[in-house]
């Protein structure tokens, strides 16, 4: 079952926090980073795949610039 647009924009909330403490602990590779929010949100989609993955980049660097 795919998860509404809400759901997948609340995930991505949550995703920027997670990333945002990821990248102050020091993990800033993209792979890694990709790993932690697959095991924990397991996208079913295309569309919640590509919305996590801007999630990451925005979160990564919004801390980095």
């Amino acid at each position: 079952m795919t998860k509404n647009n809400t759901e997948i924009q609340l995930n991505c909330y949550l995703i920027e926090a997670m990333v945002k403490q990821l990248v102050v602990n020091g993990v800033t590779d993209y792979k890694v980073l990709v790993k932690q929010v697959d095991s924990i949100f397991a996208p079913e989609s295309e569309e919640e795949m590509e919305a996590y993955s801007e999630a990451i980049i925005y979160a990564k660097q919004s801390l980095l610039n």
